[in-house]
């Protein structure tokens, strides 16, 4: 590890020596470093012996690869992929131009990287840099710069599990729930719900997991689903009712307590409403059709 001053940049490097540990993984830490970049600062043609992630944490910069130019600026991340040829430079307009990157290898790293959005083709991913992503990276940083034998078995414990944490910010984009609604979320709330609907489960609750205020999360699910949060938990737990009903010979008190109803009053009355009978008719005529 050590700082490097020239007329490009001032740029710290670090450098790591696997273990027999991570070379038996899927994918390892090779080296990282942070640059603080000149106006004169340009890198390349370089082609890349692993791989290696670049952050741009300030400023503009200008990548190319191949016959291709692309413009990236402060969050923004760009890949270089393994056996692949790069140029990049400082945009001419930016005042300055901060950077930081992790290299890695391994046999699991492309599949790694297509998960996060990375292709070859398409190596870079926008706004993605954010305070989870630099505290991942930091820790790792810290890790390399602590590295005393590569055959200490915690510390390759330590830099695997930093490795992957990192890889997990790096596949949570950041929703935007401000613009329109997301059916991941929705997909999500639903699956929420067909889980835990006879637990007494509450609009409140559900927007709260979302992230987002209540309001806003009935309007857009009522919009996705057809009907309101409010309603399909019911229809989940209805539809659990029925079952019990028809294929289990569970009492109608221990039906209603089960799905999260406070008294067997309660349950018949929600039942009844919603299939226009009592439980206790529904499961004889179910049981007069067998």
């Amino acid at each position: 590890m050590h700082w490097k001053d020239d007329m490009h940049e001032r740029v710290e490097f670090l450098y790591h020596t696997p273990s027999p540990y991570e070379l038996g993984e899927k994918v390892w830490v090779v080296r990282g470093g942070q640059s603080i970049t000149k106006p004169s600062y340009h890198v390349g043609p370089k082609r890349m012996d692993c791989y290696s992630l670049h952050a741009v944490t300030e400023g503009k910069l200008v990548l190319r690869d191949g016959s291709r130019e692309f413009g990236l600026s402060g969050g923004d991340l760009f890949c270089k992929y393994k056996g692949r040829s790069y140029i990049y430079h400082r945009d001419a307009g930016c005042k300055s131009l901060t950077l930081c990157w992790l290299a890695f290898d391994g046999p699991g790293a492309e599949t790694l990287l297509l998960e996060a959005g990375f292709t070859p083709e398409d190596p870079f991913v926008r706004g993605r840099f954010g305070a989870s992503l630099q505290t991942s990276l930091t820790e790792l940083f810290q890790l390399i710069r602590g590295t005393q034998s590569s055959e200490n078995l915690r510390h390759s414990l330590d830099m695997q599990s930093a490795l992957l944490r990192f890889f997990a910010c790096l596949m949570e984009p950041k929703p935007d729930y401000s613009r329109s609604p997301s059916m991941e979320w929705v997909r999500q709330s639903v699956r929420y719900i067909e889980l835990h609907a006879a637990e007494g489960l509450s609009v409140e609750q559900l927007a709260a997991l979302a992230g987002i205020s209540r309001t806003y999360f009935s309007t857009a699910f009522a919009e996705q689903v057809g009907i309101s949060p409010l309603r399909y938990i019911a229809r989940v737990r209805m539809d659990k009712a029925a079952k019990l009903l028809g294929e289990s010979t569970a009492s109608i008190a221990e039906i209603a307590y089960s799905l999260g109803y406070a008294n067997p009053f309660a349950f018949t009355r929600a039942f009844a409403a919603h299939n226009g009978m009592p439980p206790s008719e529904y499961r004889r005529r179910l049981r007069q059709q067998m």
